[in-house]
């Protein structure tokens, strides 16, 4: 997400956009207006105020909500396509994969056949995976200690190659001491 700081104000109110899906910055009551600014001033102070202001204001200039007015005067804030797409991704490069405490014996092996076609979507699958913390076997096989398929499907998903990817359990791998090392597991049990 290089359109903005990841922390920032911004993403903030992107992210509970998505979750509530509107937001409403006036309503019919007279009295709302006045005990939304009363509420604003006690707890923000101006800087604050102008940061969230000038935030919504930035996310709608670059299209990840739209700025409305309803018939009744009411002005509203609704997330947009390109926003939910945003925090989509947002949400993917934040993806961590579970480390539990104990390993349960068996090896998550991702095997790929990717077309030349998607070439792009090839390479930014296997960093993806080497982010993740998968250890590459061979070019196009990578291996994994714990449970990790609903990650996986995610992100097969998201890089659009659902259909050249396979996701394998394994109990036996050939020169296990070897991978087990790449992921500091106790060779004598389960544990790490």
């Amino acid at each position: 997400m290089g359109w903005i700081k990841k922390k920032s104000l911004a993403v903030q109110i992107l992210e509970g956009m998505a979750i509530t899906g509107l937001t409403v910055l006036t309503a019919t009551s007279p009295y709302f207006g006045l005990n939304l600014i009363r509420n604003f001033k006690r707890r923000w102070n101006e800087e604050e105020r102008r940061k969230f202001y000038f935030s919504i204001n930035y996310l709608d200039r670059r299209g990840y909500v739209k700025i409305l007015k309803n018939d009744d005067g009411n002005m509203v804030v609704r997330i947009t396509r390109k926003g939910e797409q945003a925090i989509h991704k947002l949400n993917f490069d934040r993806m961590k994969l579970p480390k539990p405490e104990r390993w349960d014996g068996k090896w998550r092996v991702i095997i790929f056949d990717v077309p030349n076609s998607k070439s792009k979507n090839r390479l930014a699958f296997s960093q993806k995976l080497k982010e993740l913390g998968f250890v590459m076997i061979q070019r196009s096989v990578w291996a994994y200690p714990f449970e990790c398929y609903k990650e996986l499907a995610i992100a097969r998903k998201f890089y659009e190659i659902e259909k050249c990817v396979t996701y394998l359990e394994a109990v036996e791998i050939e020169d296990e001491l070897h991978w087990r090392s790449k992921f500091n597991l106790n060779p004598n049990s389960g544990s790490m």
